[in-house]
């Protein structure tokens, strides 16, 4: 947002500084009721905890017996608990490090019959498990943790750049798989998929089989045979395309704009995960904006496309506006994304490091921000899972190059697995100043 931000940042502070301050207490500080105490033996010998932070916050806490002196707090999916936790909680233990997960107090499919739960309660609920485990850890071990991580994927890839947005202060870097960058670019951007997606599926094999034969074709300069309608035309391009914006004000007006559209070559993985998108806007709709019913009764499947929360009442934007992202970034983030994902478009991951540059200034931004795209996946899958031990490693050095101003440690490599690393923008975000506006933070 405009203006809030340094606001935003002093009042995160004072509230970490606050329960921090309890030290030890945060514990004491935060209502918990535990369940379950006991000690296991896969996949690693541990001490597992599982409890409610009161109100309704369930979360699961994993302490090693071969503990590397760290912690990893995981940030769950949009349709994620506690224990979907993937390929982090495996790569985490297996490493040592002391991991810890929240349902983060909502769930996506009973959130709109519970008027008290939010999605924007995830920020403060991530913040009291971090606080909590980390005292928990200091109990169990008898010191604290020398460094906390936070990762997640998809809306825990959001997630995870919010977090470090906006308290640098709990965390020393973080893996963001395949977020997205503000509620309004990711649902709305859903919405006009659904809805583009329902005027091409007729032909929908035929692209999928055109694309397949020639991965470079054009459809706007090589028609099918038979043709694409100019219907069909407008509705691919209106796939690719997907005006998004941040950095907004009050009033709504956004100073920094990119294209949340899906991503040539991805035809398939759009008649893939149609059904899960209309699922996704079935469940959420009532709370994304509880006014949008433009036939009454019941939601249709045709009905859920037609969102577009650029119409939405200033209230309901405003809600969905409290995700949005800055780009101001402290920490070294690692960002891995699929070019076919159709659920959240790599356009976001690609407006991100954009919003990054402008913020710090594209050496500034090289300092803490590394994107790596995998071409041909979609959502998530095997080609991210198995490079999360790989981007864990990575993250580490990273962190102690960062922190030790290149006395220790790397950069963020040029590869992960057999992927590059996204080179720097040129040009319109470059600055003199090698760390950009905000300098460098240990």
């Amino acid at each position: 947002m405009k203006n809030p931000t340094i606001l935003h940042r002093f009042a995160a502070l004072l509230l970490v500084l606050a329960l921090s301050a309890l030290s030890f207490s945060a514990r004491s500080a935060l209502q918990v009721v535990i369940d379950a105490d006991e000690n296991r033996t896969t996949p690693v010998a541990h001490r597992y905890i599982h409890g409610v932070i009161l109100d309704d916050a369930k979360f699961q806490i994993l302490l090693p017996a071969a503990w590397n002196g760290k912690v990893v707090i995981h940030t769950r999916g949009f349709s994620g608990t506690e224990f979907s936790t993937g390929a982090f909680q495996t790569a985490a233990l297996a490493k040592g490090y002391a991991f810890a997960a929240s349902d983060e107090g909502w769930n996506r499919v009973t959130i709109k019959n519970e008027p008290e739960d939010t999605y924007y309660e995830s920020r403060q609920r991530i913040m009291e498990l971090t606080l909590y485990m980390n005292a928990t850890v200091q109990q169990h071990y008898g010191r604290a943790s020398s460094r906390t991580l936070i990762m997640g994927g998809s809306n825990g890839g959001h997630h995870t750049k919010w977090m470090l947005e906006d308290f640098p202060y709990l965390y020393d870097g973080g893996l963001a798989g395949y977020g997205y960058n503000s509620q309004i670019s990711q649902w709305g951007g859903v919405a006009q998929v659904v809805r583009n997606y329902a005027v091409i599926a007729p032909r929908i094999d035929d692209i999928i089989a055109k694309r397949t034969a020639d991965p470079a074709w054009d459809p706007f300069k090589t028609p099918l045979s038979p043709p694409l309608t100019a219907a069909q035309l407008q509705a691919m391009h209106n796939i690719y395309n997907i005006p998004a914006r941040v950095d907004c004000n009050t009033s709504f007006r956004c100073d920094f704009s990119y294209n949340a559209g899906r991503w040539k070559g991805s035809e398939a993985t759009w008649k893939q995960q149609y059904p899960a998108l209309v699922g996704y806007l079935h469940d959420s709709m009532t709370r994304f904006d509880p006014t949008f019913n433009p036939n009454g009764g019941p939601l249709t499947d045709s009905e859920l496309g037609l969102w577009d929360p650029g119409k939405s009442p200033n209230w309901v934007k405003r809600e969905l506006r409290k995700l949005d992202l800055t780009g101001q970034l402290e920490r070294p983030l690692i960002i891995m994304h699929g070019t076919f994902d159709s659920t959240v478009s790599p356009g976001e991951t690609a407006g991100y490091k954009r919003l990054v540059e402008r913020a710090l200034g594209r050496k500034g931004a090289e300092k803490v921000l590394a994107v790596y795209y995998i071409p041909g996946m979609g959502h998530g899958g095997t080609q991210y899972n198995d490079l999360v031990d790989e981007q864990i490693d990575a993250l580490e050095a990273w962190i102690d190059y960062h922190q030790s101003n290149g006395r220790s440690g790397a950069p963020a490599p040029a590869m992960l697995g057999i992927y590059p690393r996204e080179p720097s923008a040129s040009g319109e975000h470059d600055r003199d100043d090698e760390d950009g506006e905000h300098g460098q933070r240990d």
